[in-house]
């Protein structure tokens, strides 16, 4: 027995020094989540707006529709009467006239540069460009193929059809904002948001968890400094009701991590059976996250990378302190069992 008790007394440190780690991952875990939860909707509004420059999509369209506009006007050409009227060639330009419109066309090309090109290819997207965006996608695509037919010096009457083209679907975009609008807050405010921010006081609280089996552990420290024997059984102490407590918060304790264990394994190992309804033919959660992490690196890291690390992180926490609750559940129940420090006086009068 004399023998016995260095041991048992070796596992009950390791035991209370496992908890620290555990403690430690989960706070470094909910650190790096939370704000990135806390910030969620906005940084899904900063990334539509500025890093696919949804914020410039009128502003550009506005340049893009002044660019035809101007050049036009070199052909003599009054866009706002003319263009919607697609009687160009024969009733407004002359045969023989001609005008450069290099600087015009560079115009529609950089608005293009700053956002457009960008914001078409979210529009086109295969999971992103949703129907709502489908007339902003369509007018973009014209705008494209129609600057492939304009040379910098042309004659009027084959530059007007297309400058006037360009100017209509420049025109359809800005008058279409509202319907970009509401398609933008399809994302901005889709019920898996709204989830993560609902939820945002619980994930908090876990700030709280590893200290309910600090506190189990303290009930057992009590149990195990008068003697570790049951009050039920032979030398036994009213100490022995301390394991009623310890058994409850380590039941919750486990439990609690163990779900979020269970949760978490659920998410990453089986996304690919998860749907994301919001996206354009609800793709699974595995397709739609490598689809934003490929093609769309800036994004993804913005809104986030961030906040998947730090789930990440909250897995390793919460598998690590479901193995160290089973170990201290192991600990406890052979140390209710084998009374290790019961005295050998009291085993031989058995």
């Amino acid at each position: 027995m004399a023998m016995q008790r260095p041991a048992w007394t070796i596992c009950f440190c390791f035991v209370w020094i496992l908890i620290v780690p555990g403690v430690v991952l989960t706070h470094f875990s909910l650190v790096k989540l939370l704000p990135h939860i806390s910030d969620l909707p906005q940084n899904i509004v900063q990334g539509f707006d500025e890093t696919f420059k949804f914020a410039y999509l009128e502003q550009d369209s506005k340049t893009v529709e002044k660019a035809a506009s101007d050049a036009l006007g070199l052909c003599g050409v009054d866009a706002a009467t003319v263009c919607p009227t697609e009687a160009y060639p024969s009733s407004y330009v002359p045969a023989d006239k001609t005008s450069d419109t290099t600087a015009e066309k560079a115009q529609i090309v950089a608005a293009f540069q700053t956002s457009l090109d960008i914001i078409k290819k979210v529009a086109d997207d295969k999971y992103l460009g949703i129907d709502d965006l489908k007339p902003t996608a369509d007018a973009l695509n014209k705008i494209v193929s129609d600057l492939e037919q304009l040379d910098g010096d042309m004659e009027c009457y084959k530059s007007t059809p297309v400058y006037c083209s360009i100017y209509d679907s420049a025109g359809q975009i800005v008058t279409g904002m509202a319907t970009v609008t509401e398609a933008l807050d399809t994302f901005k405010e889709s019920d898996i948001v709204k989830q993560w921010s609902d939820h945002e006081d619980q994930l908090n609280a876990l700030h709280a968890l590893p200290y309910i089996m600090v506190l189990a552990l303290v009930f057992l420290t009590c149990f195990w400094w008068r003697g570790a024997v049951c009050c039920c059984c032979r030398e036994g102490t009213i100490a022995g009701l301390a394991l009623i407590p310890f058994v409850l918060l380590w039941l919750t304790s486990f439990v609690i991590y163990l779900i979020i264990f269970i949760v978490g394994v659920g998410i990453k190992y089986f996304a690919v059976k998860i749907p994301v309804p919001v996206l354009r033919g609800e793709p699974t959660l595995e397709q739609a996250i490598a689809h934003l992490e490929t093609q769309y690196t800036a994004f993804w890291d913005a809104v986030f990378a961030d906040m998947s690390d730090g789930l990440g992180l909250l897995l390793n926490a919460s598998a690590f302190f479901v193995a160290v609750a089973l170990i201290v559940g192991l600990y406890s129940t052979c140390l209710c069992c084998c009374c290790p420090y019961r005295s050998k006086a009291g085993k031989n009068e058995s």
